[in-house]
């Protein structure tokens, strides 16, 4: 008796020194078990690139739209939903905001992505196209607070002194 079941993964990056001529092949482990198999996955040979991110800092508690910049010449007509775009800390990989692509402009090949808040911190910005894969990006994103002014320059020891904190 055979089964076919489909399974989605996703591969890590591999180096940007192999050879895109050279098929690799696969070792498929499921549950502890590798399973025999002829399978190969050659590589593209073109690298894709996330050349800037506007605005390069945001606040860490309101919503903000922030636009990616492409590639000029990347292959594929941009469609939303071929897009998942995150965020994801410096200090900490395993704390990862995830943006909601909102937008796309394929004239200019520009993505436009909904960016809800997150810890103060440095995230780096990894994107995925549904066919392309994983688009190179070296994009930091700047989640910080910053304060401008403060309304009173003295207050009473006890306390209870209202400031307006603008920022």
């Amino acid at each position: 008796m055979s089964l076919s079941t489909n399974f989605v993964c996703l591969t890590n990056s591999f180096s940007e020194t192999i050879d895109p001529t050279v098929k690799l092949g696969m070792v498929i482990i499921i549950n502890n078990l590798t399973v025999t198999n002829t399978l190969s996955l050659a590589l593209r040979n073109e690298i894709k690139s996330g050349v800037s991110i506007t605005p390069n800092s945001v606040s860490p508690v309101l919503k903000q739209n922030v636009t990616i910049q492409l590639e000029t010449d990347f292959p594929y007509t941009l469609k939303r939903e071929d897009f998942t775009v995150n965020a994801t800390s410096e200090t900490n990989s395993s704390y990862i905001r995830y943006m909601n692509v909102i937008d796309v402009d394929d004239a200019n090949k520009q993505i436009v992505c909904k960016f809800g808040g997150a810890y103060s911190g440095m995230f780096s910005i990894r994107i995925r196209h549904a066919t392309f894969g994983l688009i190179k990006s070296t994009l930091l994103l700047d989640v910080s607070a910053n304060t401008t002014s403060v309304d009173k320059k003295k207050g009473s020891i006890y306390g209870g002194t209202l400031l307006t904190i603008t920022g």
